[in-house]
C-alpha cells in the first residue's frame, strides 16, 4: 500500500491520523519521559486515547497529523493546530514526539516548520501561538529557529514536581513569516 504524504520535508512527512497510530499515542502519553515534557499527570487507557484521537480528527477546530520518517515511514509523533479560529484566523500549535529515541534528530523542528508553512500558505491563518515550559530551552530555541517569538510569560502556570513552573507564550504572525522569506 502506498503511503500518503500530505506535506513532505527532507527528513519527515506529515500524513493524516490513522487508527493504527493509537498505539504510538498510548505509549507516548503513558511513557515517563514523554509525559514529563507534555506535563501530563494522569494515565490514559487505550479507550481514552482512541476517544481523544477520534475527537481531534473529526472536528474542524483541529488539524491533526502524524509525523513519519521519510527513510522508513516510521511514525514518531503528532502535530496539530488546535482551537482553530477561522474568523480571527488564529490557531494553537501542538507537537509531540512520542518516541524518545527519536528526540534531538530534527524531526520536531522540521515538523514545526512544515506546520508554519501549512498554516500560513494553505490555511491562510494570520497568527500561530503555543505555550512552552520556560525551562525547556531546547524547545524554546527550536521554536525561535522556526520564527516564533516570546510574547509573554505565564508566571507559575503549572504545578510540577512540588513547584510552580513558568510557561512562555510564543507566537508568529503572517507578516513576520513573509518578511523572513
Amino acid at each position: 500500500m502506498e503511503k500518503t504524504k500530505f506535506y513532505e520535508g527532507k527528513k519527515i512527512y506529515l500524513r493524516p491520523y490513522q487508527p493504527e497510530d493509537d498505539q504510538m499515542v498510548y505509549f507516548g502519553k503513558n511513557n515517563t519521559q514523554v509525559r514529563e515534557t507534555l506535563f501530563l499527570f494522569a494515565p490514559m487507557t487505550m479507550d481514552q486515547v482512541q476517544a481523544e484521537m477520534k475527537q481531534w480528527s473529526q472536528t474542524k477546530e483541529f488539524t491533526l497529523f502524524t509525523i513519519c520518517r521519510n527513510e522508513d515511514d516510521m511514525p514518531v509523533g503528532q502535530t496539530a493546530f488546535v482551537r482553530i479560529d477561522f474568523v480571527s484566523r488564529a490557531a494553537v500549535f501542538y507537537l509531540a514526539i512520542y518516541k524518545p529515541e527519536y528526540w534531538s534528530n530534527g524531526y520536531g523542528g522540521e515538523a514545526t516548520r512544515l506546520m508554519v508553512d501549512y498554516g500560513f500558505n494553505i490555511l491562510n491563518l494570520n497568527r500561530l501561538h503555543l505555550h512552552v515550559c520556560a525551562e525547556n530551552e531546547h524547545a524554546v530555541a527550536a521554536y525561535k529557529r522556526a520564527g516564533y517569538t516570546i510574547e509573554g510569560t505565564l508566571r507559575q502556570a503549572m504545578y510540577h514536581h512540588n513547584r510552580y513552573i513558568d510557561f512562555h507564550v510564543m507566537s508568529m504572525l503572517r507578516e513576520e513569516f513573509y518578511a523572513k522569506k
